[in-house]
């Protein structure tokens, strides 16, 4: 038997055990579901505001930090100048992608070790990550350089320098306003210049 619904169409509503055939729903329902999602950025995290004030945190190391700066621990901004030196030392003919990455983990786990043996408050993994993630834009600005000028000369040595202390000084800043560790300021940036020091390392030969 034929049944019309409220929309016009037909629905089979069978007398005995056989097929069953109903009306779909009404659209108006998903739109209703699928409005009701958050969007996919936010599901993942990524906030394009906070990726931007922490980069302009290591742009501009000397203004005020936010102690609560990092408390947003996302991982695309990392993640993403991580995958930017690589492509610029590609350029160069440099494949280095396993390198950054590995030594990008081992320096982490490292000052993870040492940023909890000297801090009352602790930090986690993913502070660590984020920050030592974000401090490496200098560095990316280094591989940068060395697309343009031939970078083991004295130019780039110096450039070097210059850019393992700005990546080490924004890092010690946002730990010690992070963890209130002033009076150890120097024994927190000692371990993470060695880290840079290594990624220059890295982008220089």
């Amino acid at each position: 038997m034929f049944n019309n619904d409220a929309g016009g169409r037909d629905t089979f509503l069978p007398h005995g055990g056989g097929m069953e055939f109903m009306a779909p729903p009404e659209s108006g329902t998903h739109g209703q579901s699928f409005a009701s999602e958050p969007p996919l950025l936010e599901e993942l995290e990524i906030n394009f505001s906070h990726i931007w004030a922490k980069t302009k945190a290591v742009l501009n190391p000397f203004r005020d930090i936010d102690p609560n700066l990092m408390d947003d621990t996302d991982l695309a901004g990392p993640i993403l100048f991580c995958f930017l030196l690589g492509v610029l030392l590609l350029l160069v003919g440099k494949v280095h992608f396993g390198y950054i990455f590995g030594l990008g983990a081992v320096g982490c786990m490292g000052m993870w070790s040492v940023l909890n043996l000297m801090s009352d408050r602790g930090v986690d993994m993913y502070k660590v990550i984020s920050v030592l993630g974000y401090c490496l834009l200098p560095m990316v600005f280094l591989a940068g350089l060395c697309v343009f000028i031939p970078i083991r000369s004295t130019l780039g040595f110096t450039s070097a320098f210059l850019f393992v202390s700005w990546c080490t000084y924004s890092a010690s800043v946002i730990f010690v306003k992070v963890l209130q560790m002033v009076e150890q300021r120097i024994l927190v940036a000692y371990p993470v210049a060695m880290l840079y020091a290594c990624f220059a390392l890295l982008t220089l030969f």
